[in-house]
C-alpha cells in the first residue's frame, strides 16, 4: 500500500511572530491553509486522506480542529518531543507496514511534482529511499570571470544561470525503514546518509516542476500576492 505523512511537528521558527499564533502548515494562502494545498496536491495524485497520516506537535489541538471535520480519515498523531525531520516519523512507525512505500512531505512544500512518476521510479529502481529533487534555476546578480590559474582573464559571462538538482523535502521509503527508527532526535539529511552508508540503495527521482519553501519568509510573503 502507499501511505503519505505530512510533517507538522516544527515550530515554524523562521517564520515568527506568524507562528506564535497557529503552526506554519496552517498558515493561510490566497486561497487556502498551506496545509489544505498539500493535501489537495496529495488527493490529485491519487491518494486518499485515508492514506494520510499527519505528525503534529506545537498546538495540535488547533491542528486537529481545523483539519478532522473537513477532511474525515486522515490519521493525526501527536509527537510529544521535537525529533527532527526523520526522527519523528517514529510518532508513524505504527500505522504503515513493512511492504508500504511512504510518501514524506514537510508540511511547507508547494509544488505540482508528479507523484505516480516519483513511485515509479522509486519502484523500479528497486529503491530504499528515493529523493524527490527539482531543476533549480540560479541566476548570478553579477557578471562572473572566468579565470585561468594565474590570474589570467579568459572569458566573461554576463549573470549565468546555473541549474542545480535541489532537496524538496518530499521523499519515497520502504515502510519497513521508519519501523526501525529509534525515539531519538534525527535530521533527514543525516539519517539517508546513514543509510547509503549502510549500503542502503539511495536513489534521486529528478523532474521539473513548480516547487515553493514557505518556510522561507520572503517565499510566503510572495504567495499571499502571487
Amino acid at each position: 500500500m502507499i501511505k503519505a505523512v505530512i510533517l507538522t511537528a516544527g515550530l515554524g521558527e523562521r517564520l515568527r511572530p506568524l507562528t506564535y499564533l497557529v503552526p506554519k502548515p496552517y498558515l493561510p494562502l490566497r486561497n487556502g491553509l498551506i496545509i489544505e494545498h498539500i493535501l489537495s496536491w496529495v488527493k490529485s495524485q491519487g491518494l486518499k486522506y485515508d492514506d494520510v497520516i499527519i505528525v503534529t506537535a506545537y498546538m495540535a489541538d488547533r491542528v486537529i480542529s481545523l483539519l478532522s471535520n473537513s477532511m474525515p480519515g486522515i490519521k493525526f498523531v501527536i509527537a510529544d518531543q521535537l525529533l527532527g525531520t526523520a526522527g519523528q516519523l517514529w510518532y508513524v512507525r505504527e500505522y504503515v507496514s513493512d511492504n508500504d512505500d511512504v510518501i514524506v512531505v514537510n508540511g511547507d512544500v508547494l509544488t505540482d511534482i508528479p507523484l505516480a512518476k516519483a513511485l515509479d521510479y522509486h519502484r523500479s529502481g528497486n529503491a530504499d529511499v528515493t529523493i524527490v529533487s527539482i531543476r533549480y534555476k540560479l541566476t548570478a546578480r553579477y557578471g562572473v570571470l572566468d579565470i585561468g590559474p594565474g590570474g589570467e582573464f579568459r572569458g566573461w559571462l554576463e549573470k549565468p544561470t546555473i541549474t542545480l538538482p535541489i532537496v524538496t523535502g518530499i521523499y519515497i521509503m520502504r515502510g519497513s525503514l521508519i519501523r526501525r527508527l529509534n525515539k531519538e532526535r534525527l535530521d533527514m539529511n543525516k539519517y539517508i546518509e546513514g543509510l547509503r552508508q549502510g549500503g542502503m540503495r539511495i536513489m534521486v527521482f529528478l523532474t521539473d516542476g513548480n516547487y515553493v519553501d514557505l518556510g522561507v519568509p520572503q517565499d510566503y510573503l510572495n504567495s499571499l500576492v502571487t
